[in-house]
């Protein structure tokens, strides 16, 4: 119990190291008696004791710093040996014994090498040094060999000791057999190298070693008849003892070294046959005549030149091995890894924590390659778009690696990312791969199509291997030339609604089942001049459905673009409709990116244009900040091609997309439209926050005029939010205030 009160509260770095000068105080004047330069009696009597002290200190301080050490139980029955030694030593030296003889201190003595054998057992289960049978049976070798030294130089003699009975030299011969089991458990960990190290383990070595030299020369010295008591191991025996607390302080923040490729294998294929020569030097060693050492020399060469011809077969054997375990884990057209060895990092990267990304991607019509250049050239293309992907994968953080699954179908792993981090990267690879490739003297160009996953912990490789082939066979129905990020929705049941709502929606916008509503924006003056296209679907088989429920769909499936150029075709047909009774009207419709960014954009807006004969600025197209982020420098031409074509450009829903201020300098735009959560708080109950979001107002109305933009205040709801808007300086107001999306037909009556 007192040990458990002890062990309760580990000590503070500042009083570990008190009690460890100490230690070290007590070992000096240790040293010190041994060399006979204390002559006060009273401090003769102490440093009598202090050898004693040393061990019990050493003990009961690795035991208090064990606590925060890895694997305190081992830690601790070390301690337990280190104290139990210096009772052992108490005992032997009340005794008065300086010959080898059975004693009731050994006991305590051989309690040593069997904790520490506990203790390392312990590591050993935790940390293994010995992962197979070849690395065991190479460590016996050499304890063997420093066996066959031992029983030369020292048990033989203890054994054939005629001035000792049976039962002490059996005793005394278990120190050096456990100075041997010592020894056996040095050479163990020794063969770990620096792999798996602990921090500390060479402190901890280091003593162990200590005290193996200073038993086997005590065993030596005695047998000689000149262990006096005061020889170099009583000197060396208490280091090994000050070296444990420092090895279990080190020890307290484990340092796990990375192991490194082929560390040591050459010196460990060369250890047995550095055992077996050991052994052969001590067989010359032994008394024979020119007779018996002529055969055992030629003995000695043969068995060198078998152990070399053995060498030189396993180092093939670990060649091939090597080889065939790259082959299997690699594709051998791309060097790039194949399923086996993405199943295995997938897994890792799952087990490791935090959210991983897979991409896959497909070469768009590769099969044309090979139908019109032939397989070697499609082969050539192949190793093109893996070093590609290499090239992408290298420069990215974090452990990414990169596999190739089939034909055409590669695999770029990202641990520990996010979703918009992944979908970045699928733009990257998609702009990289799209660059020409050179093939028999051809520019050759293709698309690419991504299926991006995020997979988490608790998720198999296989899930998310899946999640990531079904975004890419959604990419592929949509058009190909893209990258989608699975949304887990299709893994359930709105999967299924999912789908027969983009069935539907593709066979409305064949049939043209769609309608479009329109709402008001009301000017300074009163007047309503200005309205919004907003389209709507009525299904025969789903009913309404929500744009907020179409229009994600439409998206994912690659709709978007034709929805854009179909609603801009009908709100043109009805500006032409419009253009004898109210000529001043004007139509803004929303669109998005992607039908930007399609080369065949603007010629078709100038054939609806001029069909439909409409007058400049009487349709408008609006862009959302996202257009600023992702696509900045490539559709400021095409905007700036609208603005020569007599369309005006609106930015929506500004201030809450992180654009920065100053690319509305460089952006041709020519209204301004302030988002609706900048609106909505003019009316808050807290007048803090009312005037806050009016200040927010009015300084973006600022900026509108110095750019002479037209201001819009977007979702006026009430009265107040108009009032507020209004005194803010907008030009017009738009939301449900001034009136919600009707048909066309409901204007000619609310709004004339």
């Amino acid at each position: 119990m007192r040990f458990m009160v002890f062990t309760a509260a580990p000590l503070s770095h500042r009083w570990a190291s008190g009690l460890y000068l100490g230690l070290v105080a007590l070992y000096g004047l240790h040293l010190l008696n041994l060399l006979h330069l204390i002559t006060p009696s009273a401090l003769v009597t102490l440093a009598q004791h202090a050898y004693v002290l040393v061990f019990v200190g050493s003990g009961a301080l690795t035991w208090a710093l064990s606590g925060r050490a890895p694997l305190p139980g081992a830690w601790r029955l070390m301690a337990a040996g280190t104290a139990l030694w210096g009772v052992g030593q108490l005992v032997y030296a009340a005794l008065n014994m300086t010959d080898v003889q059975l004693t009731l201190a050994d006991p305590f003595f051989l309690a040593y090498p069997v904790c520490f054998l506990w203790a390392f057992r312990l590591f050993e289960r935790r940390w293994p040094a010995l992962p197979d049978a070849a690395s065991r049976l190479d460590v016996a070798a050499v304890v063997a060999a420093l066996g066959a030294y031992m029983w030369f130089y020292v048990l033989f003699e203890q054994a054939t000791r005629a001035d000792t009975g049976l039962l002490d030299n059996v005793m005394t011969m278990l120190y050096p057999l456990s100075d041997l089991l010592l020894l056996a458990l040095l050479v163990a960990q020794a063969w770990r190298g620096l792999s798996g190290a602990l921090g500390g383990w060479w402190l901890l070595t280091g003593g162990m070693l200590g005290f193996v030299v200073a038993d086997v020369g005590f065993t030596v010295l005695t047998l000689k008849g000149t262990y006096t008591g005061a020889d170099w191991p009583d000197a060396l025996w208490p280091v090994a003892a000050l070296l444990l607390p420092l090895a279990a302080q080190r020890a307290q923040e484990p340092r796990r070294v990375r192991a490194t490729t082929g560390e040591l294998r050459g010196a460990r294929h060369l250890t047995p046959y550095v055992a077996l020569a050991a052994v052969f030097l001590l067989l010359a060693a032994l008394p024979q005549s020119v007779q018996g050492r002529g055969v055992l020399s030629v003995t000695f060469l043969v068995a060198l030149l078998v152990a070399a011809r053995q060498t030189l077969a396993l180092r093939a054997l670990q060649g091939s091995q090597d080889q065939l375990q790259h082959q299997a884990a690699h594709d051998p057209l791309t060097g790039l890894g194949n399923r086996v060895q993405l199943d295995c990092a997938l897994t890792s990267a799952l087990a490791a924590g935090g959210q991983v990304g897979l991409v896959v991607l497909d070469v768009d019509y590769f099969r044309r390659v090979n139908d019109a250049l032939g397989h070697r050239a499609g082969d050539d293309f192949l190793r093109e778009m893996a070093r590609r992907v290499q090239v992408v994968t290298r420069s990215l953080p974090g452990g990414a690696s990169c596999s190739r699954l089939g034909a055409d179908e590669f695999v770029v792993l990202l641990p520990d990312t996010t979703g918009s981090a992944l979908q970045r990267l699928g733009e990257t690879l998609r702009s990289y791969l799209h660059e020409p490739v050179a093939l028999d003297a051809q520019p050759l160009r293709l698309t690419v199509s991504l299926g991006l996953a995020l997979g988490s912990p608790g998720m198999t490789s296989a899930q998310v291997l899946r999640h990531a082939d079904l975004a890419l066979a959604e990419v592929k129905r949509a058009g190909r030339n893209a990258a989608q990020l699975f949304d887990p929705a299709r893994d359930t049941a709105c999967a299924a609604r999912r789908m027969l709502v983009e069935t539907r929606l593709r066979r409305a916008l064949e049939c043209g089942a769609l309608t479009l509503h329109y709402q008001p924006q009301q000017e300074r003056d009163g007047r309503v001049r200005h309205f919004e296209a907003l389209l709507r679907w009525t299904d025969d088989e789903l009913g309404v459905v929500s744009p907020a429920e179409f229009v994600p769909v439409a998206e994912s499936a690659g709709l978007m673009p034709e929805l854009d150029l179909w609603v801009i075709g009908q709100a043109c047909e009805q500006l032409a409709r419009w253009a004898r009774p109210y000529p001043e009207r004007q139509v803004a419709v929303n669109i998005t990116p992607p039908l930007l960014l399609r080369p065949d954009f603007l010629p078709r807006l100038r054939t609806l244009t001029g069909r439909c004969a409409l007058r400049p600025g009487a349709l408008e197209l609006e862009i959302t900040e996202r257009v600023l982020i992702e696509y900045g420098d490539r559709v400021r031409g095409t905007l700036r091609a609208l603005l020569n074509l007599g369309v005006g450009v609106a930015l929506d829903d500004f201030g809450v997309g992180q654009s920065s201020l100053s690319s509305l300098l460089h952006l041709p735009i020519t209204t301004l439209k302030i988002d609706q959560a900048f609106v909505r708080p003019l009316d808050a109950p807290q007048a803090q926050e009312a005037q806050a979001a009016f200040k927010i107002v009015q300084a973006i109305v600022a900026l509108g005029q110095a750019l002479q933009l037209r201001v819009v205040a977007e979702g006026v709801e009430t009265p107040s939010q108009a009032a507020g808007a209004w005194q803010a300086g907008v030009n017009a107001l738009q939301g449900y205030w001034t009136g919600p999306p009707v048909p066309p037909d409901a204007l000619e009556t609310t709004h004339v």
